[in-house]
């Protein structure tokens, strides 16, 4: 079965080495895809899922189910790396705190706006596509990862290349299906986003926020409607045993 590295949500950013995938055709979308659930070619698996910007163009339902998808094609080894999520608190940080600017000298409202919608006014044609759709902090991002049932993940944060250390808003992960260490996590993730330094990320002002590591069929059972169904289980059991203690 071949495992292939995939571009999600390319639009037209050609990577070397990457399937580009998108939701739409451009000159760089070798597949388009329906990216809610993106669902690959029959007989075919991913080592990686990589992204950037792209994530928070998801509705917010949507978000897990995309991950859940993502899990379930990934070869053995396979890995989901995706950059450029907006962390919402940090936005929310510079912004009171008058940080450095990057379309002018302070954080100001525009740059909120930005970060926080994706200036989809640039893109009249496919506006909505454009528009962010979703917020992101370390914890929401952990949460989701957990959601969609992978066994072991690091959520990162850092700097675009070119702008000021200080605006370290933007926020990654790095996910398996698996249980692995985290510190093994940290060097692999450290190693693979070498190739994108200079160009996505400032790697010098990489750091880790977050991480977790457990065991596949743990994290497959915490996941979806397995969680939904054991979460019922325990309010039921929860509501009993209140009724016995307290009796009308």
């Amino acid at each position: 079965m071949a495992a292939v590295r995939y571009h999600m949500g390319c639009g037209e950013q050609r990577i070397e080495g990457y399937v580009g995938v998108d939701i739409r055709a451009t000159p760089v979308a070798e597949l388009v895809l329906d990216l809610n659930e993106p669902k690959l070619p029959e007989g075919q698996q991913a080592d990686v899922f990589f992204s950037h910007a792209f994530f928070e163009h998801l509705r917010r339902d949507a978000r897990t189910p995309h991950l859940a998808a993502l899990r379930g094609s990934l070869a053995q080894d396979g890995v989901v790396c995706y950059i450029g999520l907006p962390d919402f608190e940090r936005i929310a940080q510079l912004y009171l705190e008058g940080g450095p600017g990057i379309v002018g000298p302070t954080f100001d409202l525009f740059h909120v706006y930005r970060y926080t919608h994706g200036d989809p006014e640039h893109q009249p044609d496919w506006w909505e596509a454009q528009l962010h759709k979703s917020l992101f902090d370390v914890a929401e991002t952990g949460r989701l990862l957990r959601d969609a049932g992978y066994g072991s993940y690091v959520v990162f944060r850092y700097a675009y290349p070119g702008e000021d250390a200080a605006l370290d808003l933007n926020l990654g992960f790095y996910a398996v299906a698996g249980k692995r260490p985290t510190e093994e996590l940290e060097r692999e993730c450290r190693a693979y986003l070498a190739e994108f330094d200079g160009r996505f990320v400032r790697l010098e002002t990489l750091r880790f926020e977050d991480g977790r590591s457990r065991p596949a069929a743990y994290a497959r059972a915490t996941s979806g409607p397995q969680r939904k169904l054991a979460q019922r289980v325990a309010y039921g059991v929860a509501a009993r045993l209140a009724r016995n203690t307290h009796p009308a």
